[in-house]
């Protein structure tokens, strides 16, 4: 179907479909205006995006010459994206319509130190079953993409590097997927898709400058510098959780020691945990994960900390000066207008949240102290999924 379009059609359709995504919603002659295209080339594109079921009309706005235009959106009705984001216990994957909502949620397990060959299997496990679900709901796949971290390049789809599988060199993900499944593929870093979920979907709509930080089983950085995802020159940016915190700390997955990501992680914080109940602390931890050390979950230390347990919220306060020493170097450095918290550490943690806050607000210099908005997700949503079906449809007509 792509090979219909030639070069200068397929960019052109590119930015529509950025737009939309920016707008939500937008006219005809809003997007002749916009793309400084003429509006018979725009009708042309729409027509296409129309019939390809990617963009509808949506009802009438009003336009400054009084009459009433159609607006158009895209289509949450024909068809879905196969998004999927790798973490370090497990393979997330969905089916999400161009609205950027979630239709359907699998997820298969996988572990630190697994190899290159098996989690393959896995991923691909996941995209046939997404793809029968799919098909089950009669819903056309537009793409399928990718999230996951370290050394990758997402002009070609290669993995060069990733720090969590045994064997895992030079991995050729778009190749294997596009022949394995006939579908296109695309790869991202999973922080940068979390930055594209929240200026699409989420805290970062309409804001032209924003970072997204990702607190979780790692800790990573996604920059909206001037309306646009910052890559750099090879996609290797905001690798904040590799940034020295102790020198001479414990050993990192990435070779150096005393990481951020050493004393800031969802491990870091269920290993105090457990040391401490080990050695007789009294902690309403215990209880919630009941007396059962191997029952133990993030979500437990979180709720303690919420009903004022003082071993919780000492955890929490050691690594919140962590982090918040990190991020008032970064909020310095980049002056953003929003400074978006994320991951399974602080979400529906106020406390951490209010503790990275203070630092930020204290240390970092008062001019970008007094206008920085910081802000944190007061629920367990994974804006990471909507981030990489929306990478998908800006690249889709750059096959």
């Amino acid at each position: 179907m792509l090979n219909n379009y030639g070069n200068i059609q397929r960019e052109r359709m590119a930015a529509i479909l950025r737009t939309i995504l920016n707008a939500k919603t937008i006219t005809r002659n809003g997007l002749s205006e916009t793309l400084n295209l003429s509006p018979s080339s725009i009708v042309k594109y729409i027509n296409s995006l129309i019939e390809l079921g990617l963009v509808r009309e949506s009802g009438l706005q009003e336009s400054t010459g009084g009459r009433r235009s159609t607006s158009l959106e895209f289509d949450p009705e024909v068809g879905v994206n196969i998004a999927l984001i790798f973490n370090m216990s497990s393979i997330q994957g969905a089916l999400v319509n161009p609205a950027g909502e979630i239709i359907t949620e699998h997820a298969v397990p996988t572990y630190k130190g697994i190899h290159r060959e098996k989690l393959l299997s896995s991923l691909y496990t996941l995209i046939a079953d997404l793809k029968t679900e799919a098909d089950h709901i009669k819903k056309q796949i537009f793409g399928i993409g990718l999230g996951m971290g370290d050394h990758i390049d997402m002009k070609t789809g290669i993995s060069h590097e990733y720090l969590l599988a045994r064997e895992w060199r030079e991995v050729p993900l778009k190749a294997l997927i596009e022949e394995k499944f006939k579908l296109p593929f695309f790869l991202i870093n999973d922080i940068d898709a979390g930055a594209l979920g929240e200026k699409f979907y989420g805290r970062g709509v309409q804001i032209e400058n924003f970072v997204c930080i990702w607190l979780s089983e790692t800790v990573g950085m996604g920059m909206v510098l001037n309306n646009n995802l910052y890559y750099g020159k090879k996609g290797i940016v905001g690798e904040i959780g590799h940034t020295n915190v102790i020198p001479d700390g414990d050993l990192c997955t990435c070779g150096n020691r005393g990481c951020l990501e050493t004393v800031a992680t969802e491990s870091y914080i269920l290993k105090r945990c457990r040391e401490g109940i080990e050695n007789g602390v009294h902690t309403k931890i215990t209880e919630l994960c009941e007396n059962d050390l191997s029952n133990l979950t993030i979500e437990n230390v979180i709720e303690a900390s919420r009903r004022g347990d003082r071993f919780a919220r000492n955890i929490f306060l050691e690594v919140s000066t962590y982090i918040g020493a990190k991020l008032t170097d970064m909020v310095n450095i980049l002056n953003p207008e929003v400074l978006i918290l994320r991951g399974s550490i602080i979400d529906r943690n106020p406390f951490l949240f209010q503790n990275i806050k203070r630092i930020i607000k204290t240390h970092a210099l008062s001019i970008i102290a007094d206008t920085v908005r910081v802000v944190y997700a007061n629920d367990t949503t994974d804006i990471r999924i909507p981030g990489v079906s929306s990478y998908i449809l800006m690249n889709y007509f750059r096959q």
